[in-house]
């Protein structure tokens, strides 16, 4: 699993005309789904009498990322999807873009509007810049009382760290975080002090820049 990834340095927007159109070209960085739909909500309504607000984003890491992409209207696959694989050739995660487009009289084609919108997109991502983060797993560790001192040490010596403890009726609950090239190591040697006693979970990302 990387430790890193790449996203985008700077929340920008850049404005093209092609044919006559304007096309205003939306880019930023966001660390949910959540964040980027609502990102994508606020570009819509702040171009609301545009004739199209194409929508694509990225969200997460390898077999685990969520993508999603939106044609408002333009025909179908002639720009969302351009937008998205724009988005994927940069090999940048945790962004969402919104490309707004006022018509100008002037009929680009299916082919045109690919173009278009994939340019925009990728014309964004170069005056945005990229950059590498640092990708963290959260994930919870569950034993005994008795265990937790040993379990911190363990955690914090494998360059981990402790976000919270929460005490329960039978145990406690460690969440933690830790790059992930050290959490299979981490794993074995938990199990091993605990005789196989811990029980742990991975919780998701959290990504950090």
């Amino acid at each position: 699993m990387e430790d890193n990834y790449k996203t985008i340095a700077n929340n920008i927007r850049i404005e093209r005309k092609i044919k006559r159109c304007k096309f205003i070209t939306s880019i930023k960085s966001v660390k949910t789904t959540e964040e980027a739909e609502k990102f994508i909500d606020q570009i819509a309504e702040e171009f609301s009498d545009a004739t199209h607000n194409v929508s694509a984003f990225k969200v997460g890491l390898a077999d685990q990322a969520i993508t999603r992409c939106s044609d408002d209207g333009e025909p179908a696959g002639s720009s969302g999807p351009p937008a998205l694989q724009a988005l994927e050739g940069r090999g940048v995660t945790n962004v969402a873009v919104v490309v707004t487009r006022y018509f100008g009289g002037v009929k680009h084609g299916v082919g045109g509007l690919i173009r278009a919108y994939g340019d925009s997109v990728r014309e964004v991502i170069k005056e945005a810049g990229i950059e590498e983060r640092v990708r963290y797993l959260k994930f919870s560790i569950t034993i005994s009382y008795d265990l937790l001192g040993g379990v911190i040490n363990y955690l914090e010596g494998s360059s981990g760290q402790v976000k919270n403890v929460e005490y329960k009726a039978n145990g406690v609950e460690v969440i933690g975080l830790i790059k992930p090239s050290f959490f299979t190591s981490l794993t074995a040697k938990i199990k091993e002090a605990t005789k196989g006693e811990a029980e742990i979970k991975i919780k998701g990302d959290e990504f950090r820049g």
